[in-house]
Order: structure tokens, then C-alpha cells, then sequence
């Protein structure tokens, strides 16, 4: 089992105590060293202590959020043995552009970084940075491209390719990354024609459940359902799939008390337009005492999940709770 966690980030989780101060002085001029760099450096070195394995630096391109890549580059100078994963947009950042920084980054980590390839779904993002296809055929179809090319840059020394999307002739980029023959590529989808980008391009999918965290039988069914399609198409590839799951971790003494604060958190999250994935992680259900949490766990990772990517309010109290009431029960096991 990998532990991985969210860099703490404005529109990315629940904004604590401590992101909300550090939130509204990125609009404002001055101030010195950024608060939130400062939060997720404090964040991520006490994850990494006890034993995280890898984090994920979303990708907000029209709030104030410091860039995920430059954000990468910082903190994979704070941290010594973490995982260091960035989010990117095929549309708005073109491929070539991040074959180059990731293998950058890569050089620079030792050989800890990773890439989050997000198709996006938010056309307003696309409309500012970049271009917005209308299709979610043609989205995948561009990702599938945007993927393929950066793959190419990385392990080839001509490098041509005549595409949709993407046009390079005799392309070269010698800056190879640490690990071969490329940095992992994670990705998340729900529809068959990223499933099957996923399954062709990446080495981790994060697997889909319902929002609704109440319908967590249902929600198992549909992972099962959906990991094995996935295993089918990978295997015809003679290809091997990781699988992750993003989830927030919500304790309580009872089952119930842990209920009422997961109630509590998803009002919250809906009432602030700010927030933009704030309760994604509310459905994979991992609410309740620790013997709940550690028994969801385990039975996700018997489904063949072996990457939780948690965050927790407020982060850093929330993981200290994490450390201290759930940590041991997994190592037993």
C-alpha cells in the first residue's frame, strides 16, 4: 500500500485555518515568501517522515494558486524521498514544452517526479490559456497525442511524429530524465475513450466511485466492475495497471460523529464557489472510527488499489490524527 497526499493548495481541498490567510494574500502585492510554499514545504516534510510515499500538486489555472510545475520544482528541493506529482492540461500546455520540464524536474528530484495528465473539464480554463474542444471524443483523442509525443521526446533520439493535433519532424530533446524510460503517468477518467488512452499511455488510473458517499456498496460493485474491464484491455496490451483513489479521511470516535463531520465538511465545500474539487473525495468513504477507515482501506486495496491519495481538514492536524489513530493499524496489517 502507497500513502500519497495532496498538496495543500487553495482550490484543490478545503481550505483550513491556514490557507485561508495565505489565500488572500496572493492577490496582493508584497508579503515575502509565500505562505502557501511555506504550508505545503511544513505539510509535505511531516508526510514524508512518517512514511508518504508520493504527493499531487493540482493544477488551477484561474485562481490564484501558485503554477503545480514551478510549485513541483520548489518542493522537490524540500523533499528527500516523496514522489513529487504534477498536473497538466493537453490543450493548454503543449507537450514538447513538458517533456522539457519533466525531465527537468526529474533531474532535479533525483528521479521523484511524476505527471497527472487532467483532460480537463472546465472550458472557461481552456478558453484563457489554451484552446477548448467541444468534443469529449476529440479532448481524448488530443490527450492520447499529447501523451504519445512527450513519451517520444523522452526516449527517442529523432523524434517524428505527424498527428491531429501535434506536428514534429526529427524532434530531439537530450535532457533524459533519472528513471527510465520515463517519468510514471497517472490519469483519471470516467469514459471509455480516456479508459482506453489510460490503458494504452499510463502506468496508474484513479479508479471512479459514486459522489454520494452513502452509496459505498454500490461504489465497490462499480470499482470491481470497472478495474476489471481496465485489467482486460491492459492485458491485451501485455501492459501491467496501477491503481490509486483520491479520498479525504474523516475520523470520529463513532461512526456517526464522523458522518456529521463529513456533513459538515460537503456544505461547507458547496456553499464556496472558490472551492472547486473540494468533496471529490467525500465518496470513496473513508469516514468513520479508525477500525472503519482501516477495514475500507483494506478492502480497497484487496480490489488491487494500491495508492490512497488522502488529504484532511485541517491538513495538518488532520494528518498528525492520521499518524496517530490510523498509521499503526495499517503497518500491523
Amino acid at each position: 500500500m502507497r500513502l500519497g497526499i495532496w498538496t495543500p493548495a487553495p482550490q484543490s481541498i478545503r481550505p483550513d485555518p491556514k490557507v485561508r490567510p495565505a489565500l488572500a494574500a496572493l492577490t496582493q502585492h508584497g508579503g515575502g515568501v509565500d505562505a502557501n510554499y511555506l504550508y505545503a514545504v511544513e505539510v509535505l516534510q511531516r508526510a514524508e517522515a512518517l512514511g508518504f510515499d508520493i504527493t499531487l500538486i493540482a493544477q488551477r489555472w484561474l485562481g490564484p494558486d501558485l503554477d503545480s510545475w514551478i510549485l513541483a520544482t520548489a518542493l522537490a528541493t524540500q523533499t528527500k524521498t516523496m514522489e513529487i506529482m504534477a498536473a497538466v492540461h493537453p490543450g493548454i500546455m503543449d507537450p514538447r514544452i513538458a517533456a522539457k520540464m519533466g525531465a527537468s524536474i526529474d533531474r532535479i528530484s533525483g528521479g521523484r517526479f511524476c505527471v497527472n495528465i487532467v483532460n480537463g473539464t472546465r472550458p472557461h480554463e481552456h478558453e484563457m490559456y489554451g484552446e477548448w474542444i467541444d468534443t469529449s471524443e476529440a479532448r481524448y483523442h488530443r490527450m492520447h497525442e499529447f501523451i504519445h509525443v512527450m513519451k517520444g521526446l523522452w526516449t527517442q533520439d529523432d523524434f517524428t511524429f505527424h498527428g491531429k493535433f501535434y506536428q514534429i519532424e526529427h524532434g530531439s530533446m537530450p535532457t533524459r530524465s533519472v528513471r527510465a524510460p520515463y517519468p510514471p503517468i497517472y490519469a483519471a477518467s470516467r469514459v471509455d475513450e480516456g479508459m482506453n488512452v489510460v490503458s494504452q499511455e499510463c502506468d496508474t488510473w484513479f479508479v471512479n466511485y459514486d459522489k454520494e458517499r452513502r452509496n459505498y456498496a454500490q461504489s465497490l460493485k462499480r470499482i470491481e466492475h470497472e478495474v476489471s474491464l481496465m485489467e482486460e484491455r491492459v492485458k491485451s496490451l501485455g501492459k501491467k495497471m496501477n491503481y490509486g483513489i483520491n479520498a479525504i479521511v474523516i475520523i470520529g470516535d463513532t461512526d456517526e460523529e464522523a458522518e456529521a463531520g463529513a456533513d459538515e465538511h460537503v456544505r461547507v465545500v458547496q456553499s464556496d464557489p472558490f472551492i472547486t474539487v473540494g468533496t471529490s473525495g467525500v465518496g470513496a468513504a473513508l469516514i468513520g472510527t479508525p477500525k472503519t477507515i482501516v477495514e475500507r482501506m483494506r478492502r480497497y486495496e484487496s480490489m488491487g488499489i494500491g495508492l490512497f491519495m488522502l488529504h484532511f481538514y485541517p491538513m495538518r492536524e488532520g494528518l498528525e490524527e492520521f499518524a496517530e489513530k490510523i498509521l499503526p493499524e495499517l503497518r500491523r496489517g
